[in-house]
């Protein structure tokens, strides 16, 4: 399984092996991120502003988690929010 986000032509996906990384949040430091994983598999939107904040949350996690095999969940869905809110494009998602 996994949940694929896309931005224009542009697709990322988290595989259910990467799903460890919403593990590491809480709802106050990550409140994004959280409402992300609730909504999971329910095919959400994630607008730019929405996909800003989720940057800053992921370099949270980023700072936190050195050493650890979520960097690269991480490394991987940086510069995709980032993009998404650069482009003012909404991120549309899709799960398996």
């Amino acid at each position: 399984m996994a949940f694929d986000m896309y931005l224009k032509s542009q697709r990322v996906s988290i595989e259910h092996y990467e799903e460890g990384l919403f593990t590491l949040i809480n709802e106050e430091d990550c409140p994004k991120l959280i409402d992300l994983w609730n909504n999971f598999y329910n095919g959400p939107r994630i607008n730019p502003n929405d996909a800003n904040d989720i940057v800053h949350e992921l370099i949270k996690i980023r700072e936190n988690v050195e050493g650890n095999n979520v960097l690269s969940v991480v490394d991987k869905l940086l510069p995709f929010f980032s993009k998404a809110y650069k482009l003012q494009e909404s991120i549309r998602c899709v799960s398996d």
